[in-house]
């Protein structure tokens, strides 16, 4: 029987650290949001979070609100998969970090150029998330494809809102769809603010 000692490396802490991550990435849905004192501001608690809240620190903040909007509240319920980088640094050491690779709200790859230093910039790929819906769930595939909408310039949300009968709009929940507005918004932003993005665009529907 194998014996896995990956929880008995890990310091005590009060929050997810990059080690807790060292057997692999983690898939989460974020729970609950809020503000904290520190200098990472922001606490994201998660289903098994076992108390210890994910911390994310200045660059994938920025990389979540690129995604997700700026409304941490809104957040919740979606996905996102993170993950130990070693090479993350600190005071000129590698002394690795938490990463998000993949994001609930994208259909294709999100390329994002962001500050990570006072003089210095890194380029940042995030891929999408496909969460598997319960088999027979519609509110589920209803939802999938709200996110999928939100992210097609052709498409609007609110128009496809307004398609949802309202038995369903009830069982999906009166937040969703602000929740599916600011993911919308953010990729708006993203073609507005990216010169490149609008190409990324079209290669993808052409390469699609």
């Amino acid at each position: 029987m194998a014996i896995d000692i990956t929880k008995t490396m890990v310091g005590k802490t009060d929050q997810l650290n990059a080690y807790d991550l060292l057997s692999g990435p983690r898939t989460i849905r974020i729970r609950s949001a809020e503000l904290v004192k520190g200098d990472q501001p922001l606490a994201l608690y998660f289903d098994g979070d076992e108390g210890k809240p994910w911390k994310p620190a200045l660059t994938v903040r920025r990389i979540l609100g690129m995604v997700w909007g700026l409304d941490a509240e809104k957040w919740v319920g979606l996905h996102c998969t993170i993950w130990c980088d070693e090479k993350v640094r600190f005071g000129g050491a590698d002394v690795g970090g938490i990463r998000v690779s993949h994001m609930e709200g994208l259909t294709q790859p999100r390329k994002l150029n962001l500050a990570t230093a006072r003089n210095a910039r890194g380029n940042f790929t995030v891929q999408p998330l496909k969460v598997q819906a319960k088999v027979g769930s519609k509110a589920e595939a209803y939802r999938a494809r709200l996110l999928e909408v939100a992210e097609d310039p052709k498409l609007r949300v609110e128009d496809a809102w307004a398609k949802i009968d309202d038995e369903m709009k009830v069982e999906l929940g009166n937040g969703l769809l602000d929740q599916i507005l600011a993911v919308e918004q953010a990729a708006e932003d993203h073609v507005k603010n990216d010169p490149g993005a609008a190409a990324d665009a079209l290669n993808a529907q052409i390469s699609g």
